[in-house]
Order: C-alpha cells, then structure tokens, then sequence
C-alpha cells in the first residue's frame, strides 16, 4: 500500500518496493536508503522539510540503531511518524 501522495523511487521485487530506493512522503519528507518487503529495512536516511535529517540502521521498518553523525534535534519534528507507521508501505507498480 502506498500512501496517496507519496513518490517511490526505486526497484520492485514480487510487487513489493525492495532496494536502494527514495521514498518521498506528502509532508516532503524523504527517506533514501535501502528497502526490503515494502519496509525501510538497511541503513538510510530520513531528511526533514526543516532541514534535520536522521540517520539510522533500519530493521522491517524500525530504527535499531542510530547514527553517532545524526545530529541531535533541537525541536520537535511536526512530520516526524512512528515509523511503522510510514515504512510498512508496499505496492503493485503500474503497468500502462
């Protein structure tokens, strides 16, 4: 399922976003990193509108481990979502 207004980029394997991979939410928030079944699962990045990014290793679509280099947030994050939230999108590619 993808969420309406979100842009995948990146490769499909049995129908499901998998690979290196930019998924960019309608809040403008980008997440670049690898994908597994339909999942962040790797290491990637969320990049914020704000300009704050957060670096981390994901695991089905949760944070297990973050980056030393992330820097530390000084306000709160108003697009900021649990993750499971966001990363269990998966999705049928088009076919035209």
């Amino acid at each position: 399922m993808e969420y309406t207004g979100s842009k995948y980029i990146g490769e499909y394997v049995d129908g499901r976003m998998e690979g290196k991979a930019e998924y960019i939410l309608p809040t403008e928030t980008r997440y670049v990193g690898e994908m597994k079944d339909g999942m962040f699962h790797g290491e990637g990045t969320l990049y914020f509108p704000s300009g704050s990014r957060y670096d981390a290793v994901w695991e089905k679509g949760l944070a297990i481990k973050v980056s030393l280099n992330s820097p530390t947030w000084t306000h709160l994050e108003k697009s900021l979502q649990p993750p499971t939230t966001v990363e269990m999108a998966s999705t049928t590619p088009t076919r035209g």
